[in-house]
This record gives C-alpha cells, sequence and structure tokens, in this order.
C-alpha cells in the first residue's frame, strides 16, 4: 500500500522567539514511486511551531566580542548572498553579518 513519508525539519523561520519549520511530505508507494493512494487524512503536517533561543546576554555579563572568525575569508560572500540569516554563517561572519 501507499504510504507518507517525511522529510526531516526544516530550519526555524524564527531567530529569536517563535517561529514556524517545514519539511516535505511525499506519498509514496511500495515501490517508492510518487503515488497519489494516500489517506489524505493521515498525511503528517507539512509544518510545525518551533521556538528559536533568543541569545540575550544576561545584564553584568560582557556580551561576547562579535567578530569575524580567523581563517574566514568568505563573509562578503555570505553578506552578498544573503546568508547571514543562517545562524552558522552568522556566527562565522558576526562582524560582517552585524545590522543586516
Amino acid at each position: 500500500p501507499a504510504r507518507w513519508v517525511a522529510g526531516e525539519w526544516g530550519e526555524c523561520s524564527a531567530q529569536c522567539g517563535l517561529g514556524q519549520q517545514q519539511r516535505s511530505v511525499r506519498c509514496t508507494s511500495h515501490t517508492g514511486q510518487a503515488s497519489h493512494e494516500c489517506t489524505e487524512a493521515l498525511r503528517p503536517p507539512t509544518t510545525q511551531q518551533c521556538e528559536a533561543k533568543c541569545d540575550s546576554p544576561t545584564p553584568g555579563d560582557s556580551p561576547e566580542e562579535c567578530k569575524d572568525v580567523n581563517k574566514v575569508a568568505y563573509c562578503p560572500l555570505v553578506l552578498k548572498f544573503q546568508f547571514c540569516s543562517r545562524a552558522y554563517f552568522r556566527q562565522m561572519c558576526c562582524k560582517t553579518c552585524q545590522g543586516h
């Protein structure tokens, strides 16, 4: 019988607080081919709510210095292709991404 196959949850849309995550959900036959025979009522959700941790420094703590990680030469490209919204690149290229 055909069955629903759900992919991995994507990144949370929020950088701080509540957001949405999405994933692909496909109906596949027992051979792995795309199918239209799945029961719609049993389809897993394609979106869910998620919560991103807010990195708010607690008063009294000195906030971590914001700088581009040494040996990372691609920060201008990260900015150019608008990858600053991704946590990894934002962390690696903090100074370049600041304010973007």
